[in-house]
């Protein structure tokens, strides 16, 4: 229920916050309705934390205000033992947002966002991605002017084979290249050879190169991390890590795409003895407790993500840093209540 009237508010607003915005580009009552369904499932993983912290709030909240929380205790049932069905509701909400965040929540994410930039904004399609210098394997590093994830092809592509004293032995250049079956198809090839302090070059019409990856895989390069899954970002991270280059934003997104769902169970296990503690007051001030815990969260979870990003933490600890805190003080709670 708390999840719900936390969705309509959020409707709500992205009606108001959205609409005038929505008029400047002309867009129709389909695209505005489907871009709205479409955001649903990145606020509803935002929020569930909060609603199930209210939920916690409300229910062991009325056994406590009925004396059945002290029943139960006086006939010598620890807190945790009395709540235990709630922890176990905590734990699978937290697996179904594992899994609904790498799933229904990525997949949402990319249509929405396809809406926006193609239907409503009405941005012209880019067949052809930008691309910058990508080691690919030990002893090669190639770059190119134009890859299209499409049809799988590199346009004015260079590679540069380098020695163990990554001295350049080889250089080909091509003006077009066409993956197939583990192999790029060049067209208008040029390969220089160093050899002894010697230079040939050739030049020839076509040739085929073994190339293991393909083309579309390094577009993921410039992919918005929330429309990628774990694994598709924890890849991402490995590859650019094997080409040299800094991955710590990837490794932040990567571990924090694990973290935010378990802020559900650290959210039941905090909100136990806040509920038994403050049974005696008005169930309006459960909901400012909620609402607040959860502006907290966001903010100590963004912190932890900035100092990630520029890399004061390192990635795991950022991403982590809102539930450590929260779970710590959680912890205090409990123990202090028993």
């Amino acid at each position: 229920m708390a999840a719900i009237v936390f969705s309509l508010i959020i409707c709500i607003t992205y009606i108001f916050d959205k609409m005038s915005i929505m008029s400047r580009y002309g867009a129709t009552l389909s695209q505005f309705l489907l871009s709205l369904v479409y955001s649903l499932p990145s606020w509803i993983s935002l929020i569930f934390p909060v609603a199930v912290l209210l939920a916690v709030l409300f229910s062991i909240g009325n056994l406590a205000r009925n004396n059945e929380i002290t029943a139960l205790r006086t006939s010598g049932l620890g807190v945790l033992r009395i709540t235990s069905s709630a922890i176990y509701i905590g734990i699978f909400i937290t697996v179904f947002f594992i899994l609904f965040n790498n799933t229904v929540l990525i997949n949402s994410n990319k249509k929405f966002s396809k809406i926006w930039k193609y239907e409503i904004k009405k941005q012209k399609y880019q067949i052809y991605e930008d691309f910058n210098v990508v080691q690919i394997e030990n002893g090669s590093i190639f770059s190119a002017k134009f890859i299209d994830g499409k049809n799988e092809s590199i346009s004015q592509l260079m590679m540069l084979k380098l020695n163990s004293s990554y001295e350049i032995t080889e250089v080909f250049s091509a003006k077009e290249a066409k993956w197939q079956n583990g192999y790029l198809e060049l067209s208008t090839v040029t390969a220089s050879e160093y050899q002894n302090g010697n230079l040939t070059v050739r030049t020839s019409a076509a040739e085929k190169i073994p190339f293991a990856k393909k083309p579309s895989e390094f577009i993921n390069i410039k992919q918005n991390p929330d429309e990628m899954s774990y694994d598709e970002i924890s890849n991402l991270s490995k590859r650019l890590k094997q080409a040299g280059l800094p991955a710590y934003k990837e490794d932040v997104y990567k571990y924090s795409k694990m973290a935010r769902p378990f802020a559900n169970i650290i959210m039941v296990l905090l909100g136990i003895p806040f509920a038994i503690k403050t049974a005696r007051t008005a169930k309006i001030f459960s909901f400012f407790v909620s609402i607040l815990t959860g502006f907290l969260y966001w903010g100590t979870e963004s912190l932890g993500l900035a100092l990630g990003m520029n890399q004061t933490l390192p990635p795991f600890m950022s991403a982590w840093l809102a539930n450590f805190t929260f779970l710590v003080v959680a912890a205090v709670l409990l123990y202090k209540n028993r």
